[in-house]
């Protein structure tokens, strides 16, 4: 009987223990069961941040152009005498261009090893900067003149066209530096081995 009463009270004292220590907070039952509820949480932050790296532009391309503009209005295969159809100008500006690679997906490939999915270097924007823009030397016959916008259409065309030209140099510069970006960022995660690819 005494053994018995003693059994009983040792269980009483262990279960009075424990809630107090769950009480208390001094044992947390759910830490050990949430190992991967956590991985999978810390993996869509990672994903977020990434995700949110490469929404920012990777490179700035800056540019200055002299575009020097001349039309001639014709009579068939004959010019108009004394510059009556002639029209000239010549304009100064500076743009630059934003670009990128957007994210696609991320993959664990082992311990503290990642795959990184990116779609390739794109041209996100080309901005002209309003206050660089200057007008020389405009020029114009009666037959042909410029008109409200011919000059924000001349620098538009001519804009496309520097782009066009140098678009491989600024997509290549947008995944290097997007690369970088994100090797730097996951290191200081603690991963080792880091796989960008792009598609």
């Amino acid at each position: 009987m005494k053994s018995y009463l003693k059994w009983i009270s040792i269980l009483l004292t262990i279960l009075l223990v424990f809630l107090i220590g769950f009480k208390f907070d001094l044992f947390d039952m759910r830490s050990a069961f949430s190992f991967s509820n956590q991985e999978e949480k810390n993996s869509a932050i990672i994903t977020e941040k990434v995700e949110s790296l490469c929404n920012l532009s990777t490179v700035k391309y800056r540019y200055q152009e002299i575009l020097d503009y001349s039309n001639t209005v014709k009579l068939g295969e004959m010019e108009l005498p004394f510059g009556l159809g002639e029209k000239k100008v010549l304009i100064t500006y500076r743009a630059y261009a934003n670009g990128g690679c957007q994210f696609i997906k991320l993959e664990e490939a082992g311990e503290d090893a990642l795959k990184v999915y990116l779609g390739k270097g794109q041209i996100l924007d080309n901005v002209l900067e309003l206050d660089s823009v200057n007008i020389y030397d405009v020029q114009q016959g009666i037959f042909n003149r410029f008109s409200i916008g011919d000059d924000t259409a001349l620098i538009n065309e001519d804009m496309k066209k520097y782009i066009e030209e140098n678009k491989e140099e600024i997509m290549s510069s947008a995944e290097k530096n997007a690369e970088e970006l994100i090797r730097n960022f996951l290191q200081t995660l603690g991963y080792e081995s880091i796989e960008v690819v792009f598609q």
